[in-house]
């Protein structure tokens, strides 16, 4: 509802006009060629308002007029006529279809004549007092549309390509949103091989749940096959604004699941570059020139869709995660967005990264983790499933710091006591796992809380009594020269642990290694010194047991 407001308010709040080309992303997918337009005038009958605008001259030879506006009127109507030697031909009903969700529309007329060097009028009819904003016009040549010039191609025997290591996201197919059936006879989209994912923006046509992604598949269906002429929709994959994935054109062999890689078929979405192209289209408008209601961005859900969408897609049709394209890459227009086409980058980036990690599951893991009053952290974990994991390793992040604190082979259960977390705060665990080939996941992660003490701190050492090493762990509440030192029985020092002036608020950890030294009691003492002499002083038992 938000959406159709906002629409509607811009709609509501400017004069009927023709707003610049670059408005019109969409259009690059449905148009040879942006053609400018004036607005005549509005002309207004009773109940009813006509509103008429007229093109320049086109030089180049086209059979159909195709353009994109906003209107919130119901029952909008719109016609289209052409200039001839002997003047203004009859008015010819444009084939209009509206946005499910908003007041985005998009029209198109196609005859049999060829036209060169005409120009053409558009009329609106709206009730009186609704406004009308074309957001661009172009032109086209059916004669080169890439499904009119494709030949029906006999289907080499498929090889099913063999599993990777991606698995891609829940697709609907044509069949589950209600598909009109594909006209004539599909072609290969790769004879040979596959070149590129380009990604689309619909500019409109914007979809938050899974049914509105339905109802917008269809109608970009029915005006890419009723208004634009083509065999289909003109997308392999359409995404809606929550991640929802639908199937665009049918595969090769509808038998075939998707997640085996079927054959795919010759697309309309990138004019003279459709051959091994495979067009991915976003649901919504991405593109926010100032002033504009245009302005959807991905969110992190989507995102993780598409890249996961594009990573099996990759893997699965060997397209390399470089050949990830944006529309406006083969030719001038603003599509996919400029708020998409910024994340080319990011995408291509972990594309690369889940093709080498893949999210294909290594294994299934819990981990737990509770602090101590001596800032101390006991984990334990355990797999709950093992499909190949060769190691695991576990990484603490403590303020800005992050470092591996446990590793292991195989999938074996174990805990561990973590005594050097240096600062109190939230401290986070991961445990990844490796599997064949290299294959590194995050498994299970968990976070604990370690609190800061009110107070200087000396904790009994871990372990103890001791054979050869053990760890005293303290916790500084100002910053001061801090001595550690361990004695004997008699009170001879034999140890100088720490000499050091230290920061406050933190916890510091010191080893022991009591080599050398033979069975009996000893004593380790933490010594502070701050501004006004000494603030801590504190004694505590080692027992060394050979």
């Amino acid at each position: 509802m938000d959406r159709w407001l906002s629409a509607c308010l811009v709609v509501f709040l400017g004069l009927f006009g023709y707003v610049a080309p670059l408005h019109a992303q969409s259009l690059g997918d449905l148009a040879d060629r942006e053609v400018p337009l004036e607005a005549l005038e509005t002309q207004v009958a009773g109940k009813r308002a006509w509103h008429v605008l007229r093109s320049t001259a086109v030089e180049d030879a086209y059979t159909g007029v195709v353009l994109q506006g906003v209107s919130a009127s119901p029952d909008l109507e719109g016609q289209v006529r052409f200039e001839t030697p002997q003047g203004w031909s009859d008015w010819y009903p444009l084939y209009l279809t509206r946005s499910a969700t908003d007041a985005f529309f998009m029209a198109a007329y196609r005859g049999d004549a060829v036209r060169t060097g005409q120009r053409f009028e558009l009329r609106f009819s709206t009730e009186a007092g609704a406004e009308v904003r074309i957001l661009g016009a172009g032109v086209f040549d059916a004669r080169t549309d890439a499904d009119a010039m494709a030949p029906a191609t006999p289907l080499a025997p498929y090889a099913r390509p063999v599993p990777g290591i991606v698995t891609p996201p829940h697709l609907t197919r044509r069949s589950e949103w209600g598909a009109a059936p594909f006209r004539g006879t599909p072609s290969p989209l790769a004879p040979s091989s596959y070149r590129y994912l380009t990604l689309h923006h619909a500019a409109g046509f914007g979809a938050e749940t899974y049914e509105e992604g339905i109802q917008q598949v269809r109608a970009i269906q029915d005006f890419h096959q009723n208004g634009r002429g083509w065999s289909d929709i003109g997308y392999h994959f359409v995404l809606n604004e929550q991640g929802d994935v639908y199937q665009g054109r049918p595969f090769l062999d509808e038998s075939v699941p998707f997640a085996e890689g079927p054959p795919l078929v010759l697309g309309a979405h990138v004019g003279g570059n459709n051959t091994g192209n495979i067009g991915i289209c976003m649901l919504g408008c991405y593109h926010p020139p100032e002033g504009s209601f245009c302005r959807d961005e991905m969110a992190p859900a989507t995102l993780d869709s598409l890249v996961t969408l594009m990573a099996f897609l990759s893997e699965t049709y060997d397209v390399p995660p470089a050949n990830i394209r944006g529309h406006r890459d083969f030719s001038a227009t603003a599509c996919p967005g400029d708020n998409n086409y910024a994340l080319l980058d990011v995408i291509r980036a972990r594309v690369e990264e889940l093709l080498r990690v893949g999210n294909a599951p290594v294994g299934r893991a819990t981990i737990a983790a509770t602090a101590d009053a001596d800032g101390v952290v006991r984990l334990s974990w355990d797999f709950l499933e093992d499909n190949g994991i060769v190691s695991y390793r576990i990484e603490r992040t403590a303020g800005d710091s992050t470092t591996t604190v446990a590793e292991g082979t195989g999938a074996v259960p174990a805990s561990w006591v973590d005594t050097t977390v240096p600062t109190p705060g939230p401290v986070a665990y991961r445990l990844y796992a490796t599997g064949a080939g290299g294959r590194e996941q995050l498994l299970a992660a968990t976070e604990v809380l370690v609190a800061a003490p009110a107070a200087y701190v000396l904790t009994e050492s871990f372990p103890n009594p001791f054979a050869r090493t053990t760890t005293i762990r303290y916790f500084l509440q100002q910053d001061g020269l801090v001595t550690l030192r361990v004695f004997d029985g008699t009170g001879r020092q034999v140890r100088e642990l720490v000499n050091a002036y230290q920061a406050g608020e933190r916890w510091y950890t010191s080893p022991f290694d009591a080599a050398g030294l033979g069975s009996g009691v000893y004593y380790y003492r933490l010594i502070v010194e701050g501004f006004s002499g000494t603030v801590y002083d504190q004694t505590h038992t080692l027992v060394v047991v050979r």
